[in-house]
């Protein structure tokens, strides 16, 4: 047990610094804040990493000797998680509202399709619709109010995590640049930190509670799986008529 609970600090101490290294790059990014240099950015970076791997000892000795509170010490860091990952998400929200993101240079944008990177691509496809983007900030903005709330953060965490896990899979493989990406894989991993802290509540919720929908009644378990499995299987049957059958004859 001890080893469980020492590794759940471990874990925790972990999480709180690497949303606080992604907090220190975002303020850092592109010297914007003068008094903020590179320098000083980068050893606070390594700073926080290192005490997010010595702590958890320092911790775990303190408690054994009855020096800390755990209970305080991880209301301490998981405010730490929740206030770093909404201000960075607000950040991004609020870029988006005053144009400064999905801005594609006009000499970029003149190129043609086929010579544009990834990372262009994506700005340009995104930045098309400014109202898809206010949509996109404002789940980020109310998204991250929502986390510092106790009632509100275990949704708000969940319906962030499924925003963020999909822009992680967009940075990953339309190959952004690597700010980008770093700080979506942090966000990501501390949003489904702050979800994992539920875990138990959320097996009962998603996986043991039945919903009281009613249901079509068939006795036969069989006829019942077959059914599920027609819906997917006729679907790709659908599908392979349309490229195999449908779309040669189109095109003869």
């Amino acid at each position: 047990m001890k080893k469980n609970f020492f590794l759940k600090k471990f874990v925790t101490c972990i999480v709180a610094g690497l949303t606080t290294i992604a907090l220190l790059l975002i303020l850092g990014n592109s010297g914007s804040l003068k008094w903020f240099p590179p320098i000083a950015v980068f050893s606070l970076v390594g700073i926080s990493f290192l005490l997010s791997i010595i702590y958890p000892f320092v911790w775990q000795r303190g408690e054994q000797k009855h020096q800390l509170d755990s209970e305080k010490v991880y209301g301490f860091l998981y405010a730490i998680i929740r206030y770093t990952i909404a201000f960075n998400l607000a950040t991004f929200g609020w870029k988006k509202l005053f144009g400064l993101q999905f801005v594609v240079p006009a000499w970029i944008a003149g190129k043609p399709m086929n010579e544009q990177s990834g990372e262009w691509l994506t700005w340009y496809y995104f930045g098309h619709s400014y109202s898809f983007g206010v949509v996109l900030a404002l789940i980020q903005i109310i998204g991250s109010y929502l986390l510092l709330f106790r009632k509100t953060l275990l949704a708000a965490a969940i319906a962030l995590f499924a925003f963020m896990l999909n822009l992680m899979l967009i940075n990953i493989f339309y190959k952004m640049n690597a700010g980008a990406l770093t700080q979506s894989v942090i966000l990501t991993i501390g949003i489904a930190f702050l979800i994992s802290l539920d875990y138990d509540r959320l097996v009962q919720f998603f996986f043991t509670l039945k919903t009281d929908m009613p249901a079509v009644v068939l006795k036969n378990q069989f006829i019942k799986n077959a059914l599920r499995l027609s819906a997917i299987l006729l679907a790709l049957l659908f599908t392979l008529y349309l490229k195999y059958i449908f779309l040669p004859q189109q095109n003869s």
